[in-house]
């Protein structure tokens, strides 16, 4: 006699929450992280979003960033993340679509 398996294709669902950091309460004195993930456009904006920051904060910092993993796009690691928290004092990302 046959034998037959029913078994359910939907996949159970993994879901994270991060809460979010404090928002910091002044920007002139800080170094903020450009994270670009390769999307086209991305590069872009947040070279308009350094500009327009240097304009309010003269003294403001930054550091570009990329993720490690990817060859298009650049995807950022749990690595990645924890040398940018150490880096800087907040991130701006880029991902387009």
């Amino acid at each position: 006699m046959a034998h037959l398996d029913i078994v359910n294709p939907i996949a159970s669902r993994l879901e994270q929450s991060v809460k979010p950091s404090a928002r910091l309460r002044d920007l002139s004195t800080v170094t903020v992280g450009l994270y670009w993930n390769m999307k086209a456009g991305g590069d872009a904006a947040l070279d308009r979003t350094e500009q327009r920051l240097r304009e309010r904060y003269p003294r403001i910092r930054f550091r570009r960033y990329t993720g490690s993993v990817g060859f298009i796009m650049r995807h950022a690691t749990a690595d990645d993340a924890d040398r940018m928290a150490a880096e800087v004092q907040a991130v701006v990302g880029t991902t387009a679509d």
